[in-house]
This record gives structure tokens, sequence and C-alpha cells, in this order.
């Protein structure tokens, strides 16, 4: 039954990491840059007000903490040769693919967006246009955001694949 519950909760989670990564960078970003100036306010109440970047690496790192005890559960604590079995290598892939794209997003992407949100924040907390340094920062913040969210949408992609259809990887090879 705990198995039940941990798979319940790695799938709900990683479902929802990787549908709204897809959904704020695909339409969501795209959307607020084109119609900025007057989308700040919205982006500001996105981050901040509704918390969505902290709430996305939550369920990143529900994801993740979760697969990894699954994976520690039927691996028999990690063993090579369960973890590396054909019968297990999509899993192993995916896993490690969420794992590397957690340390990006978290990592890299998450403080730049704390850097947006901040920046926007003193910007309509003045009522005021945004300096040029904050203009610059921002361009320059959205650039390398923008820029590591294709590898965060590989890495999602990837590991959704891989444990998708791990269970018929050995069909390929036999």
């Amino acid at each position: 039954m705990d198995l039940l519950v941990l798979r319940l909760v790695h799938i709900g989670a990683g479902v929802f990491w990787a549908g709204s990564v897809y959904a704020f960078f695909l339409f969501v970003q795209p959307a607020a840059g084109d119609a900025a100036p007057s989308s700040t306010p919205f982006v500001y109440e996105l981050l901040h007000g509704r918390r969505f970047s902290q709430i996305i690496l939550a369920a990143a790192a529900t994801t993740v903490i979760a697969g990894l005890w699954l994976l520690w559960r039927t691996s028999n604590g990690f063993d090579p040769g369960v973890l590396f079995g054909i019968g297990r290598l999509g899993y192993t892939v995916g896993g490690t693919a969420g794992i590397l794209t957690f340390a990006l997003g978290g990592g890299y992407v998450f403080p730049r967006t704390m850097t947006v949100e901040r920046t926007i924040g003193t910007i309509l907390a003045e009522s005021r246009p945004p300096t040029s340094d904050e203009q610059t920062l921002l361009a320059r913040t959205a650039k390398e955001s923008r820029r590591a969210g294709w590898f965060v949408l590989a890495g999602l992609a990837i590991a959704v694949v891989s444990m998708a259809t791990a269970q018929y990887w050995s069909l390929l090879v036999s």
C-alpha cells in the first residue's frame, strides 16, 4: 500500500511540475513579454502573490524525493544490478534526467525568477518605470532563464518519456 501512495505522490507531483513548467515557459512567459509593460502587475501577482515559483519548486522536490524513495524500495537499496538491468533502465534514465532537471531549475532558474520578482516588486511599490539598470537586469535575467528553460523542458521530456515507457524497454532488446 505504501508503494501505491508513493507512486501516486510521485506521479501527481510530477504531472503538476512538468505541466506547470511547460505552460509557463511556452505560453505565460512569452505572452507576458509581448504584453509588457502592462503585464508587469500580472507577473508580480503570479510570482509573489500566488507563489508560483515556490509551488513549482516544491512539486519538483516532492517528485524527486518520492521518486528516489520509490527507487530505493524497488531496487534493493539502489543495487546497481537492479538499477541498470534492462527492466529498470527506463526508470534510472528518467530519474537521472529528473534529478538533473530539478538541480538546474532549483539552482539556476529559481534564483533568477526571484530576482525578477524582487525587481518588479520594487518598481510597483515605488509606482515608477524601471530604471535603465533594472531594465538591463530584467532583460539579462529573462535571457538566461529562457536559455536554461529549454534544458529544463528537455530534461522533463526525457524524464516523462523514459518513465512512461520503462516497462517496454526490455521488449526493444529481446
